[in-house]
């Protein structure tokens, strides 16, 4: 008698793909790069957020000299924030026409805030001629993270990735 030859064991030894272990190891390894780039991923995120918020507020304390120097008029600017309370929006108040500047939920100022305003004579200088002016911004997710916007009395606005009063900068840097 003539047999047959499987056709099914065949074919089965011809397909391809991956075995449950194969997938679970893969799984496994994912899993552990996802644990290691968290910190970091969240670490990059604060200062991120930090950095476009002092950026902003610069840029903002640029306009308000600007502004002042082109009306003739003073402009000032008052830092606001909620102590003890971390679902409120710390806030930068301008006068007339530069309004209000929102800070991000994850970024405050760190107190105590200036007891002057911040702010530009019609000249461009600070209000302030004595003295240097400070605000620094914190970052809620990494509370180490402090970045120092500083106003000089000639009205020359600085920042800098340090907590340190006044923001001076480096020749070198």
């Amino acid at each position: 008698m003539h047999s047959r030859p499987n056709r099914l064991s065949k074919t089965r030894k011809q397909e391809g793909g991956f075995t449950l272990l194969e997938i679970m190891i893969v799984v496994v390894i994912v899993g552990v790069a996802a644990a290691l780039a968290v910190p970091n991923l969240t670490f990059m995120y604060a200062k991120y957020e930090l950095y476009q918020t002092t950026t902003t507020l610069y840029n903002r304390l640029i306009m308000a000299r600007t502004a002042a120097i082109s009306r003739n008029a003073m402009i000032v600017a008052a830092p606001g924030s909620a102590p003890l309370n971390l679902d409120t929006v710390d806030t930068m108040t301008f006068t007339v026409p530069l309004g209000q500047e929102r800070l991000p939920l994850n970024v405050r100022f760190v107190l105590p805030l200036p007891v002057n305003p911040i702010g530009f004579t019609p000249r461009g200088l600070s209000t302030t001629p004595l003295a240097a002016q400070t605000i620094q911004l914190q970052s809620v997710r990494d509370p180490n993270l402090i970045y120092t916007i500083s106003l000089a009395p000639s009205g020359k606005v600085t920042w800098c990735r340090q907590a340190i009063n006044p923001c001076v900068l480096n020749a070198t840097s």
